[in-house]
C-alpha cells in the first residue's frame, strides 16, 4: 500500500511538471512570436519554475527548467528568447531558493554576482553562437547597467509574487503533491 501511494504521488508530480513545461513553453513561444514581449515571456516562463520549486521540490524544478529550455532551444523561432530563458529565467528561481537561505547582505551579493555571470553567458551566446555584430558589443556596459536594474526589479517582483502566492493562494488550492 505504501509503495503504491508513493508511485501515485510521483505520477501526480510528473503530470504537474509536464503541464508546467508545456505552459512555460507556450508563454515563451508567444513571446518569441511577438518580438516585443520576449523578456515578459521569460519572466512568465520562470513563474512556472517558481511553482515547481514551491510545490514540487526535489529534482522537479531542475527538470521543468531543463525540459522547457531544451524545447525552447529546439522549437522557438527566436533563439535569443530561448537563450534568455536557459541562462536567466529557468535557473534563477532555483538559485533564488538557495540564496534566500543566506544572510540578507550575502544573499543580495550572491544574487547580483550570479545574475551578472548568467548575463555574461547570455551575451556570449548572442555574440558567438548567434553571430551578433561587433557594433552591438560596444553597448555591453549599457546592457549590464540596464540588466542589473531590470534584475533588481525582477527579484523584488518575484519575491512579492512568491509572498502573495504563499499567503493568499496556496492555502486555497489545497494541493497535495
Amino acid at each position: 500500500m505504501k509503495r503504491e501511494n508513493k508511485t501515485f504521488q510521483n505520477a501526480k508530480r510528473l503530470a504537474v511538471a509536464s503541464m508546467l513545461c508545456a505552459l512555460g513553453f507556450v508563454c515563451l513561444y508567444l513571446g518569441s512570436l511577438s518580438g516585443i514581449f520576449d523578456l515578459c515571456a521569460v519572466v512568465i516562463g520562470s513563474l512556472c519554475c517558481v511553482f515547481a520549486v514551491i510545490e514540487l521540490g526535489g529534482p522537479w524544478p531542475y527538470m521543468v527548467a531543463a525540459v522547457t529550455g531544451v524545447l525552447s532551444l529546439l522549437l522557438l523561432p527566436d533563439k535569443f528568447v530561448a537563450f534568455q530563458y536557459v541562462a536567466l529565467g529557468g535557473i534563477y528561481p532555483i538559485l533564488k531558493s538557495f540564496f534566500e537561505r543566506l544572510p540578507v547582505v550575502l544573499s543580495y551579493v550572491a544574487k547580483i554576482v550570479s545574475f551578472n555571470a548568467l548575463l555574461s553567458l547570455c551575451l556570449a551566446a548572442a555574440k558567438f553562437i548567434m553571430s551578433i555584430s561587433e557594433e552591438w558589443a560596444s553597448f555591453n556596459i549599457i546592457v549590464y547597467i540596464v540588466g542589473n536594474g531590470y534584475f533588481i526589479f525582477f527579484d523584488f517582483a518575484l519575491t512579492a509574487f512568491i509572498t502573495f502566492y504563499m499567503q493568499r493562494i496556496r492555502s486555497k488550492l489545497k494541493l497535495k503533491l
